[in-house]
């Protein structure tokens, strides 16, 4: 289960060069920044990483009258965002590493890990106010109040082994899908799609990130990954306290709650213990639970996706969901 699967996305012929653009627009705006922002944003924004939100902006804007040069102040927008709450989500974990580098707050410090994040976060709205639409500012106000929302409720329920799915859901809804969601929305508003459609993108969005919450959760209980393979240490959610589907699933083991529950206290955990609570979650059912619902949630895009129109948008749509399905080993 390798994330470079993404490379895959360029299939899509328009996205290679497409995403090229973009590459290129995001280090024209870290090289008109300078000093220790400029060094620290580059770090990050231009650092590497999927694109894939900023490539469903532009997948949910094709059209007949598709400009690129348009579009991308949108795409990088969303891009920006979704850096800046890395750098904060890096702050409340204590990483030290983010996609094989040392991250701002190791490097420097948190304060200035903070300013930089913040920086970027009020920047989105600069690049979108361009655009003059009410509707679009509106749609990432919403899904930035997601995003800290979801940091809140995630570090409220850090090391709570009682917590359900529907706790769950509603983390991931605010902290993954909210990006999902409003980069599918703002694309089909800038393509100018009706309302139907607009809302039919939003479902998608949703689904999709709901989908790749869950794979990456099966992604970090996966004892045969790797730090580089994946981007991110194996056990690193449980390590930092974070209680995801597997290990809610895994809990209402008795056994496996019984035998976890001293860990789950203890602070932290060495990699000797981790390696054995991965391996003992294995012998539970939750790794097979998690995948059902991936299954379910990518069977709900794609029928989603069936229902919106534009010939090579839906197509393109069906080939994100084949994607995410490779990329968690599921594909056939």
């Amino acid at each position: 289960m390798k994330r470079k699967v993404y490379s895959s996305f360029n299939t899509l012929d328009f996205l290679k060069k497409d995403i090229g653009r973009l590459e290129g627009f995001l280090k024209d705006f870290t090289d008109s920044i300078d000093g220790v922002l400029n060094l620290a944003v580059s770090s990050t924004l231009t650092a590497g990483g999927k694109r894939i939100r900023p490539s469903l902006l532009l997948i949910c804007a094709r059209n007949k009258h598709y400009d690129i040069g348009h579009l991308l102040p949108a795409a990088a927008a969303i891009e920006i965002i979704h850096t800046a709450s890395l750098i904060h989500d890096d702050i409340i974990d204590k990483s030290i590493l983010r996609r094989g580098k040392r991250t701002i707050h190791d490097t420097y410090d948190k304060d200035t890990a903070k300013f930089v994040g913040d920086f970027l976060f009020t920047h989105t709205f600069s690049l979108l106010n361009s655009y003059h639409n009410r509707r679009i500012l509106t749609e990432m106000s919403e899904a930035a109040k997601c995003l800290v929302k979801g940091e809140f409720d995630q570090l409220n329920t850090k090391k709570d082994i009682y917590q359900d799915e529907e706790v769950y859901y509603k983390k991931i809804d605010e902290k993954t899908s909210s990006l999902f969601k409003v980069s599918c929305v703002i694309g089909g508003i800038l393509s100018g799609v009706d309302e139907a459609t607009v809302q039919n993108l939003r479902k998608f969005g949703e689904y999709v990130g709901i989908s790749f919450q869950i794979n990456d959760d099966l992604i970090d209980v996966d004892i045969n990954s790797t730090s580089k393979e994946e981007g991110k240490p194996v056990g690193k959610d449980f390590k930092h306290g974070d209680i995801t589907l597997p290990f809610i699933f895994a809990l209402q083991d008795k056994k496996f709650k019984n035998e976890i529950e001293p860990f789950i206290k203890k602070s932290p955990v060495s990699d000797k213990e981790l390696d054995y609570i991965l391996r003992l979650i294995a012998t539970t059912d939750a790794i097979e639970r998690t995948r059902k619902r991936f299954f379910y949630y990518m069977e709900k895009a794609k029928k989603t996706a069936e229902l919106i129109k534009g010939t090579q948008r839906r197509a393109c749509l069906l080939k994100v969901c084949e994607i995410i399905e490779q990329r968690a080993g599921l594909g056939k």
